[in-house]
């Protein structure tokens, strides 16, 4: 079920439209293989410069941070008519997988079969299933976390 460390890196590398191959694997989890590929995967990158970095800023696939309202649900959580809904990506009891990060940049893919645009991420959340790929680049560790979900 697991997929080999160069394959993450070159996989990574394709969706994200930036070279990661200078990374390491310091984290993975992978739970796909629920009905019809179902599940989430994390991968925790580090980087010992500012190479991957620089790339990020210089690809027009990537955003400064903030994330979106949306993105910011998925990957930490809200509160929508005063009760909390947990991370659509979190550990086992339920707290998101990465921690706040202020001053970064982000790559959103929307791989659902009905996106118009895979770079939108406003029907995420209106859709009855979630298939897309989210990347977090924190500027201040040089972590890069690579989140994908399916369901």
């Amino acid at each position: 079920m697991g997929i080999q460390t160069t394959d993450v890196l070159t996989d990574i590398s394709n969706i994200l439209e930036v070279d990661v191959s200078d990374g390491v694997v310091i984290y993975q989890y992978d739970d796909h293989g629920g009905f019809l590929g179902d599940g989430d995967m994390v991968v925790k990158l580090s980087f010992s410069d500012t190479d991957c970095l620089n790339r990020t800023k210089e690809s027009s696939a990537w955003k400064p941070l903030p994330l979106t309202k949306n993105l910011e649900a998925l990957v930490h959580g809200a509160t929508y008519y005063g009760c909390y809904n947990a991370p659509y990506i979190h550990d086992s009891d339920y707290n998101p997988v990465v921690p706040k990060i202020e001053n970064g940049y982000y790559c959103f893919v929307d791989r659902h079969s009905k996106s118009k645009d895979k770079k939108d991420d406003s029907p995420l959340l209106d859709r009855y299933s979630i298939n897309c790929s989210l990347d977090i680049y924190d500027a201040d560790t040089n972590l890069l976390y690579y989140l994908e979900l399916d369901t």
